[in-house]
């Protein structure tokens, strides 16, 4: 009965046991997308009060007691950054008070040095544990404060009065050359131990103003936004890890719809700069504290602050590691294809970069934590092609502010590479980056064990081909036999409907079949069902099975990897028959998205059609369009429709980007297949 099941995946038996009129859906929408929450107000809004701390000092503030600004809420937030508009030399430091009433050690927030092009920049999103209130200090900075010069005498002080929470930014950003205008609050009460200073005259404010004015780059308070983010905990947790035994050698990692990234924040398609030659390692800095479950949080609110606040589209690195080993898939458009990140200025092109969540300029990163890093590095290399204990030339593509290198200088420098060395910052910190030959070695043996390298080699091997789509996840929500959903009887699912075969039809052709009948065989046709029958028929797995029994083994929306293998002459890569050549020519272009041969050519040029089966997709090649390549959700969506004997023919092309977003779609004889990698869902019209 198995057997009989794979076969109606393909057989024209797929109209008839929905009624002959209806195209069957093969989509899933996954896990419901959680968008983190999201407060930005002006810096000046903050309370002005003074905090003796001896850590101050450490800050280049130079004495103990300084004026910070403070920040409460009523509702608890994990993260926090500053934004502005333009260049500025700022450094900011962020405590949080615990639930005990004590306060947190000073995380440093460092700047990006990356300005988006409506001009806005900011520091790193910090982590900071749940909180309810921060203090924030900051150099570089006018606090406009009473007393400062230019201002007017100090009012005399007031009791606080009771913390209203911080309010939402507006929506509308100002345009690049002006500073937006910011976002008035209520300003928060002072913390309980921080009273006010009886005279403002008697406290130096942390920015040096004449300083800042020399430099060039003194900004306000006013012109600085506090961001505050929290990305929520999922009650129902972590979701869609991608196996890496189906990926040929890539890590287990946690998809965008795992960590239940909302898609819509995201904007444009994803740019691509080939080749990728270097892994570059970042950390996010903040607090280490944090548990597995608050980890998906933390990827949501680092994707909404770049994305969002910052106006970078998307998540700034490819992935991103927790101290636990997990690894999380970061910017859309494929973890197996060069996609350009925003994650190291000048040199975004042709690097990597994955971010390890934590501060590891004061604690060792976990060995979990460089297992994953080093395996994904290593699986990186291999799909592009590089040594991960090699070098290699990178020159800057822009002049920025922090950078080592202006525009059109560069180095050699190591294919696993630091964030520092292209900036002077200490990312990923001095502990992580003591790490990074282990991190190099794990990498390599990863590397080896694959193969020594994907790329331009003979995909024969076993361990060959990367993720099965080029989609912005690798892997599909669910497998399709899941995911099937029941056939629309009418348009208000935007589903397509189209005529298919009678259901008399397609039984009279398993029976024929069965029986041997060569008239059967010859009125079929040159047909990828035919032949799939005829190698069912030829390995006996029809044999003694009436037409009925076949209807009733059909699987609902089982996709091309469930076809049975066709036997037939073996392929490889550099052979010279149009499917071979199409299959370099797809591994060139897209990699190893089709996976490994699943047999070899099944049919003969001169009955014009030959096929060609793979882990993940199919080729063909037909007297009537030539050489054409599947793979991924839209050959599987095909296979569910039947193949070419169902509605839609044979396609017409590999699938390209439709302009909208990251959809790609194939077209064919009687209609065209899309597929959504936001949603992971494809979209079947018929002609």
């Amino acid at each position: 009965m198995p057997a009989l099941a794979t076969l109606l995946v393909v057989a024209l038996v797929i109209a008839a046991v929905f009624g002959g009129n209806t195209v069957l859906q093969t989509q899933s929408d996954g896990s419901d997308p959680i968008t983190a929450d999201e407060t930005a107000v002006s810096l000046s809004s903050g309370d002005n009060v003074v905090v003796d701390d001896a850590a101050i000092a450490t800050q280049g503030t130079g004495e103990d007691a300084r004026t910070v600004k403070e920040f409460a809420s009523d509702e608890p937030f994990s993260m926090f950054a500053l934004t502005w508009y333009g260049e500025a030399d700022i450094a900011a430091f962020v405590r949080a008070e615990r639930e005990d009433g004590s306060w947190s050690e000073w995380y440093q927030t460092d700047p990006l040095n990356i300005v988006s092009e409506d001009g806005k920049t900011g520091t790193e999103l910090i982590y900071v544990e749940p909180t309810t209130r921060v203090q924030v200090n900051v150099s570089g900075v006018d606090l406009e404060l009473p007393g400062d010069a230019g201002t007017a005498e100090a009012p005399a002080q007031e009791a606080p009065a009771e913390q209203a929470p911080v309010q939402e930014a507006p929506v509308e950003q100002a345009p690049a050359e002006q500073s937006p205008a910011p976002a008035q609050a209520p300003a928060p009460a002072a913390g309980a131990g921080a009273p006010v200073p009886p005279s403002y005259d008697d406290i130096k404010p942390v920015a040096d103003v004449t300083e800042v004015a020399q430099a060039g780059s003194r900004l306000s308070a006013s012109d600085i936004e506090a961001v505050f983010i929290d990305g929520k905990i999922a009650d129902d947790g972590i979701t869609q890890v991608v196996d890496g035994s189906n990926t040929n050698g890539m890590p287990e990692v946690i998809s965008r719809a795992g960590w239940r990234a909302n898609e819509s924040i995201r904007c444009g398609s994803p740019s691509y700069s080939d080749p990728v030659s270097a892994v570059t390692v970042h950390h996010t800095a903040g607090s280490n504290n944090y548990s597995e479950n608050q980890s998906p949080g933390i990827v949501r609110g680092i994707y909404q602050y770049h994305a969002s606040n910052l106006g970078w589209c998307d998540v700034g690195y490819g992935a991103l590691v927790d101290k636990y080993g997990n690894i999380y898939e970061g910017r859309a458009g494929g973890l197996d294809k060069a996609v350009q990140g925003a994650h190291v200025g000048g040199f975004n092109q042709n690097t990597w970069g994955v971010s390890l969540m934590g501060n590891y300029q004061n604690a060792q990163p976990t060995q979990a934590a460089l297992e994953a890093i080093g395996e994904l590095a290593g699986w990186k290399a291999a799909v592009h092609g590089f040594d991960p204990k090699g070098t290699d030339e990178h020159y800057a593509e822009f002049s920025f502010s922090g950078s080592r290198y202006a525009q059109g200088q560069g180095d050699t420098f190591p294919n696993i590479n630091a964030h520092r060395d292209f900036h002077y910052n200490e990312c990923p910190g001095q502990y992580l980056y003591a790490e990074l030959d282990t991190i190099r070695d794990i990498a390599s043996q990863r590397y080896n064990a694959i193969g020594g390298g994907l790329a331009g080699s003979d995909t024969n091997s076993s361990t060959s081909s990367t993720s099965p789509t080029t989609s912005s996840t690798v892997n599909k929500a669910a497998d399709t036999n899941d995911a099937a959903q029941e056939p629309a009887t009418g348009s208000d699912d935007g589903s397509s409907q189209a005529a298919g075969p009678a259901f008399g039809t397609i039984t009279h052709l398993v029976e024929s079949l069965t029986s041997g009948d060569e008239e059967a065989l010859a009125t079929a046709g040159a047909s990828v069902v035919l032949l799939v029958l005829t190698a069912l028929l030829d390995g006996g797995a029809l044999e003694g099975q009436a037409s009925e029994n076949v209807a009733a083994g059909f699987t609902r929306g089982a996709g091309v990897t469930d076809l049975p293998n066709l036997g037939g002459e073996q392929l490889s890569i550099a052979g010279g028959s149009d499917v071979e050549r199409k299959w370099n020519e797809v591994y060139q272009l897209y990699g190893g998205v089709l996976g490994q041969p699943n047999g070899g050519v099944t049919g003969a040029a001169d009955t014009g059609l030959e096929v060609a089966l793979f882990d993940r997709g199919l080729i063909i090649d037909s007297d009537a369009v030539g050489a054409r390549a599947l793979w991924g959700g839209i050959a599987d969506a095909w296979a569910a429709q039947g193949l070419d004997a169902g509605p839609l023919g044979l396609p017409l092309n590999e699938e390209y980007a439709t302009g909208e977003g990251d959809q790609v779609r194939v077209d064919f004889e009687g209609g065209s297949i899309t597929y959504d990698p936001a949603t992971q869902t494809t979209d079947v019209q018929t002609a």
